[in-house]
């Protein structure tokens, strides 16, 4: 599969509750590999990054109800015909925006023995939970809201 047939698929809209997750051999067909001292690197350009993401992003749930609650503005798109849901948005721009598909549980044990920093700001009156840092801040800095 060529990059240009990636993009074009993920160009396309995703079904609502489709269950689809490219395979990684179609991917890896998709760009072009070299060799740099040693080591196999990818050369693609950023659009055809981003149209591999999206592929991947049309396997994330997304809780509909949820992301529509918490994100009003993409409510009032998908009600002015903008997207067809919010698993259109979050594939086509939430993630890319930094939204978040689900509600997403902290584990505060976990959560404040791994980043100290939190517990730190929690002692210090900033938040008042790791589930409060974790859904201001933590999630945009990559941080992880439990033990995988």
């Amino acid at each position: 599969m060529s990059t240009s047939a990636v993009m074009s698929e993920a160009q396309t809209i995703p079904r609502p509750g489709a269950n689809y997750l490219i395979p990684f051999s179609a991917l890896k067909n998709a760009v072009k590999l070299v060799s740099l001292k040693g080591q196999l690197k990818i050369d693609l350009t950023y659009d055809e990054f981003l149209a591999i993401i999206r592929q991947l992003l049309q396997a994330a749930p997304v809780d509909e109800a949820w992301y529509r609650a918490s994100y009003p503005d993409v409510a009032e798109a998908i009600e002015a015909g903008t997207y067809r849901s919010a698993k259109h948005h979050f594939v086509a721009n939430g993630y890319l925006e930094g939204r978040r598909p689900f509600p997403m549980d902290v584990d505060e044990n976990w959560y404040l023995t791994a980043y100290p920093d939190v517990r730190d700001g929690i002692e210090d009156g900033l938040f008042v939970s790791a589930q409060e840092h974790f859904t201001r801040h933590g999630y945009d800095e990559g941080r992880r809201p439990a033990a995988s």
